[in-house]
């Protein structure tokens, strides 16, 4: 059983979180498009209904596509096997359920292609950017990377926080000074009423 600082795999619902988090990203994205591509083309229904096929279809592909790509992390043992499966069958799954979804709520097989061209563009970027299709590191050699930049973060910053201590020891001490001067005036002070009423 691996220990707590043995690098694992992200869970299922993890991923499904991550795919999310980017499909939220690239859903605002589409949004935008969509909202520039009314201005010159006419859409057979009003634009928040293809808004809410856009939010709809992003949210129902994104968790189907890290569906799909459970069985290809597991096998390889990454977060990003890389492959051309990896990269293409979401984005299939994503352009097939972004057409039903817009086809289901618009009834309109204009806006449908639209809303399915808009998506398709987006995560055809986003394959581009992150390449999808190459494999990304283990999960060893990702807490690998980790514990190199966090020593080299502990490093660099290893004067700045020992100024950083010695700074608050010597508050520290000023402030417990300064009481315990407080306390023994005081201290002087009821001692001298005292000497004074007797």
């Amino acid at each position: 059983m691996p220990g707590p600082e043995q690098a694992r795999l992200p869970s299922l619902a993890w991923a499904i979180t991550g795919q999310l988090t980017t499909g939220a990203i690239k859903c605002l994205i589409a949004l935008v498009l969509a909202w520039i591509c009314s201005w010159w083309i006419t859409l057979d229904t009003d634009f928040g209904r293809i808004a809410l096929c856009l939010v709809i279809s992003y949210i129902v592909s994104e968790i189907v596509g890290a569906i799909i790509a459970r069985p290809m992390v597991l096998k390889e043992g990454r977060s990003n096997p890389g492959g051309v499966p990896f990269a293409v069958l979401p984005f299939t799954a994503g352009l097939v359920i972004s057409f039903v979804a817009s086809y289901a709520l618009t009834g309109s097989m204009h806006d449908s292609l639209l809303a399915a061209s808009l998506i398709a563009v987006c995560n055809a970027a986003e394959i581009f950017w992150l390449k999808l299709w190459e494999k990304g590191p283990t999960p060893e050699e990702e807490q690998a990377r980790f514990s190199e930049f966090k020593a080299m973060t502990k490093e660099h910053f290893a004067d700045d926080v020992a100024q950083i201590k010695s700074r608050a020891r010597d508050k520290t001490r000023e402030k417990y000074f300064r009481k315990k001067a407080r306390q023994e005036a005081k201290s002087n002070q009821r001692n001298y009423q005292s000497d004074e009423n007797s």
